[in-house]
């Protein structure tokens, strides 16, 4: 499958001049070619990394191409493991190993990259590709999915799908595998894709006839969580409700009341992080305000991958550029905490609301 669509770009609504290598029209998406493999006497980890002959399978992970990626992940290291994890499964003992029945074939659509935005960007892709075949494939379903609510309350739209639960760190041999290809890179979004997804988690959710609580403007707020959230989370929840935000956990709530909250919603505010791909179920024409923090005017790594989503979806978009905490104990700069900046934010809900 092979990308047609045309990007039309548009800069943030905010858009500075100084921000211009950060928010470059972005087609690489065209150049991928995503097929699905029919593979024989595999071995795939725990984490759905499939190697063939000893080299690890294209396309069974993203971010594992022969360049580092903006996280640095590559090749070689993924490569290794992988390779480590085989030969003691097949000449050891140390580390747990399944044979899956030879005369069955088996899907996998997971790989070491796993949360809310790579189940809804890369997992579901990857099963619709095969959606024809669903009856005949067994889905390899890692134990550690029992208590996800987005993932069971996904695959229940597909009900002639069987599954295999494969225990906690658990390496499989494999003799039919069918393999979709994903995306070589998590910031990449194929628009094709993204439509798919999108229609067929919109059309169930109106089929479920489940509406959204809260009102036309929705801030997510991360409250509940251990990192990546503001100093003061009750600083931002009292500003932001006096222009009109409802705030909003939104782990308490299931995946289509998410979806529901998000396609009512016309302006969404949030810390950038995995909870801003909700952005993907908002309609055309809605607000989004993505709130990273200052390092990525400068750190080339990260590729504003919420960016190039709105643009696809037609969704408005802007940039808020916080300060952040420098904690020595927080290992990655990209999960500290955010200042909330009062006067930036209400300046910009003044001239945009």
């Amino acid at each position: 499958m092979k990308s047609t669509y045309h990007i039309d770009y548009k800069l943030p609504l905010n858009f500075e001049p100084e921000w211009a290598h950060l928010f470059k029209p972005d087609y690489k998406y065209k150049t991928v070619d995503l097929q699905v493999k029919e593979l024989k006497n595999v071995f795939v980890n725990h984490y759905g990394l499939v190697i063939k002959h000893g080299l690890l399978v294209p396309g069974c992970a993203p971010n594992i191409g022969f360049a580092p990626s903006y996280d640095e992940s590559a090749y070689y290291k993924h490569w290794r493991k992988v390779t480590e994890q085989w030969l003691v499964c097949k000449y050891g003992k140390s580390l747990p190993s399944i044979r899956l029945d030879d005369n069955k074939k088996y899907l996998v659509i997971h790989s070491p990259w796993f949360s809310y935005y790579f189940w809804i960007t890369e997992c579901l892709p990857r099963l619709l590709m095969v959606k024809e075949q669903l009856s005949e494939l067994i889905l390899i379903y890692p134990e550690a999915w029992k208590n996800i609510t987005f993932i069971n309350e996904s695959l229940a739209l597909f009900p002639q799908l069987q599954k295999v639960e494969i225990p906690a760190d658990t390496h499989l041999f494999v003799k039919y595998l069918v393999m979709p290809e994903v995306k070589p890179w998590t910031p990449m979004f194929i628009p094709e894709q993204v439509f798919e997804v999108r229609e067929l988690l919109i059309k169930a959710l109106q089929e479920k006839n489940i509406t959204s609580p809260f009102g036309e403007r929705i801030y997510i707020s991360r409250k509940k969580a251990a990192r990546k959230k503001f100093t003061d989370e009750n600083l931002a929840d009292e500003v932001l409700i006096q222009y009109g935000f409802d705030s909003v956990c939104m782990e308490n709530y299931s995946f289509f009341e998410q979806i529901a909250i998000m396609q009512k919603a016309k302006s969404l505010i949030t810390i950038t992080g995995a909870g801003t791909i909700n952005a993907f179920f908002m309609n055309k024409d809605s607000l989004l305000i993505d709130l990273p923090h200052k390092d990525y005017i400068t750190k080339s790594q990260y590729k504003f991958h919420f960016y190039k989503l709105c643009n696809i979806l037609g969704i408005r978009y802007s940039a808020l550029f916080l300060e952040r905490e420098n904690k020595p104990n927080v290992w990655h700069y990209s999960l500290q905490n955010l200042y909330f900046d009062e006067k930036k934010i209400t300046e910009y809900l003044e001239a945009n609301l």
